[in-house]
């Protein structure tokens, strides 16, 4: 209950109309009744003083948590930030590789084989033979 609500029972018990058949008045009430109006007026007030602190408790976990989340985006936009260079160096990377590749490929030419000239082999146990193949 908040204060508002217990000022509004305050008052609701001083307007409840005085009912003309009960001898008694309202200065006529006696001191247990009213012990038991201050004592109910107490739990409630301290019911209430409870549920605010409560609030206020969580209310201030609820405010770390969010501090926790935007330390969190502020990271994840850093490693985003991150992630598109690297993503834009391996595109410029990848460029450059196949540029490379093409190159390499045209500069490469097949050799004829007509260039590749090798003298027929000297027999086995021919020793003439190996004397004019080693020239």
């Amino acid at each position: 209950m908040t204060r508002k609500n217990l000022s509004d029972l305050v008052r609701k018990e001083a307007q409840k109309p005085v009912d003309e058949t009960d001898p008694t008045t309202p200065e006529d009430v006696d001191k247990t009744e009213l012990e038991a109006l201050t004592s109910k007026l107490k739990d409630v007030t301290a019911e209430a003083k409870h549920r605010e602190d409560a609030l206020e408790s969580e209310v201030s976990r609820l405010k770390e948590e969010l501090l926790d989340q935007k330390k969190h985006i502020v990271n994840l936009q850093a490693e985003l930030s991150t992630f598109e260079k690297l993503k834009q160096d391996f595109a410029e990377a990848k460029a450059v590789i196949l540029k490379l590749t093409e190159a390499n490929q045209q500069a490469i030419t097949p050799i004829p084989e007509e260039k590749y000239f090798y003298p027929p082999m000297p027999k086995a146990n021919s020793e003439s033979d190996i004397g004019s193949w080693l020239g």
